[in-house]
């Protein structure tokens, strides 16, 4: 049976660790702002198994810029430029015979110290086994900072389609969207999303997935208004703003003939315009039935085919909190999210600021808008702040008043007497 031998070194790259340990104290001791940077290349230095043998080679690490890499290339310069004047001084004054005793000096010592390191190595208690839970974070946190890059020609326009658009109780009427869909030649993928119900993605043959700027988020009238009534209609709105896509689509199917759909029509209209006026990258499009809803899509994507595949595009992994409007080399390459790290941070169940919870608790309430919303959490960032504000107040008709100039929305219009008095009453009334 074959065994496999693995070699791992105790410290792989000494001579680094201490010059960027250097770094970090003299900038530590005069603050400067590159303290984080090499905090941070210092930490992903130690944690690197492979001895590296340039700045160029580090620059694979996290933390490591072009300028952090340059600055030791040129110690290195250094150090070797000072190695070789050290030996010619030397060789030239000692004769043949004293050099090689000198050779075998230093032989010996390096021998002394590598057994010497063996023998702790082997004292030392062997590390634990990662277990399978641990392995796959790490594995995760791997793939989040690699970086993709799609050169023109190399990917494919993939149309994702939720599950839950395929499948469900009335399962004869849900399969349409997969019918009609191949029915139009569109290259399509059924999966579970965890926002929205269409998106597009780029794939390669490696089995890279980079998500194109547009999702899709289907309603049907009467589900539209049951969503207004509840309140997912402005939580969804908010995470869909939230999820680092730039241009989200709107598709609203007509319902026969828009009768009886638990709210006005017009009040459906006016939320629908809202949303349009109020938040710039919301387009919303109106379909007659499903079929029509399907078509769109495959017109979409035919355009996005055009746009990215035949228009030459290279497409470049970024971070979410990276612009995603930025482009390079005249326009040819842009930079698109992973999916893997869409549908991880935009998963119900991913963990939520308490400005994030705050403004979902506040759109829970009667009346108030996303723009209401945000206007509240912008001046009381969380309901501790609220309620001290609402403490400090001198009576408790001005605790009531407190929130009613407070500006909102682009036309900054007050949120007004009736939901600033809503609003107290729903923090402030003791609930027995």
């Amino acid at each position: 049976m074959e065994t496999r031998l693995e070699i791992r070194l105790h410290e792989p790259n000494p001579l680094f660790t201490r010059w960027l340990q250097r770094w970090l104290h003299d900038a530590e001791q005069n603050d400067r702002k590159s303290q984080h940077k090499l905090r941070q290349a210092l930490q992903a230095l130690r944690s690197y198994p492979l001895p590296l043998y340039s700045g160029r080679e580090c620059a694979v690490l996290r933390g490591f810029g072009p300028t952090l890499c340059q600055l030791i290339d040129d110690e290195l310069q250094q150090m070797r430029t000072l190695e070789k004047q050290t030996t010619t001084n030397i060789k030239a004054a000692l004769d043949s015979s004293q050099y090689e005793q000198q050779v075998q000096q230093v032989v010996k010592v390096v021998q002394r110290s590598r057994k010497k390191q063996q023998q702790e190595q082997q004292q030392q208690p062997k590390p634990k086994k990662l277990t399978k839970k641990a392995q796959q974070e790490l594995a995760a946190a791997e793939e989040r900072e690699r970086v993709v890059q799609m050169p023109a020609g190399s990917y494919r326009i993939v149309l994702l389609v939720d599950i839950q658009e395929t499948s469900g109780k009335n399962k004869r009427v849900l399969d349409q969207t997969r019918g009609y869909l191949e029915s139009l030649g569109v290259t399509h993928d059924v999966r579970r999303l965890t926002i929205g119900d269409f998106l597009w993605i780029a794939s390669d043959d490696a089995g890279n997935e980079l998500v194109l700027p547009y999702i899709v988020e289907r309603k049907r009238m009467d589900d539209l208004a049951s969503s207004i009534r509840d309140g997912r209609f402005h939580e969804q709105k908010h995470r869909l703003q939230q999820c680092g896509l730039p241009h989200i689509i709107y598709l609203i199917e007509d319902y026969g003939d828009n009768e009886q759909l638990g709210l006005p029509l017009e009040s459906l209209q006016q939320a629908l315009a809202n949303a349009r006026i109020q938040s710039k990258n919301i387009q919303v499009v109106r379909t007659e039935n499903h079929y029509r809803s399907m078509c769109y899509l495959a017109g979409v994507g035919a355009a996005l085919q055009q746009l990215y595949v035949d228009g030459g595009k290279r497409l470049h992994s970024r971070k979410r909190e990276e612009d995603a409007n930025r482009t390079t080399s005249l326009d040819r390459e842009t930079n698109l999210l992973k999916f893997r790290e869409l549908y991880e941070d935009s998963a119900r169940n991913a963990q939520l600021t308490v400005r994030e919870v705050f403004v979902q608790q506040l759109l829970q309430l009667h009346s108030l808008s996303l723009d209401r919303a945000l206007a509240i959490v912008e001046s009381y960032a969380t309901p501790r702040l609220l309620l001290d504000a609402y403490a400090a107040c001198g009576s408790e008709a001005e605790a009531r008043l407190l929130l009613a100039p407070l500006g909102c929305g682009p036309l900054q219009r007050p949120l007004g007497e009736k939901l600033s008095q809503c609003i107290h009453d729903f923090y402030m009334q003791e609930f027995k």
